[in-house]
């Protein structure tokens, strides 16, 4: 199976845009009255973020190994 090279620059800032994202979307129900968060929502965030960062992770050499 081929990994699409994505650069690692690029990745990086996909993780931070989600992330600021995701964090925005936790702190708008303290924010905003009667906003509800779709709880599937969450699901989404966490497979770009974890897909952003696994095809940083084989590119740079995988896993905890030393």
């Amino acid at each position: 199976m081929v990994t699409p090279m994505v650069p690692s620059s690029l990745a990086q800032f996909v993780v931070v845009l989600v992330c600021v994202v995701w964090a925005a979307n936790f702190a708008a129900p303290f924010v905003v009255t009667g906003y509800q968060t779709d709880p599937q929502l969450n699901l989404v965030f966490m497979s770009i973020v974890g897909g952003a960062l696994a095809l940083t992770r084989k590119r740079n050499g995988g896993g905890d190994q030393e």
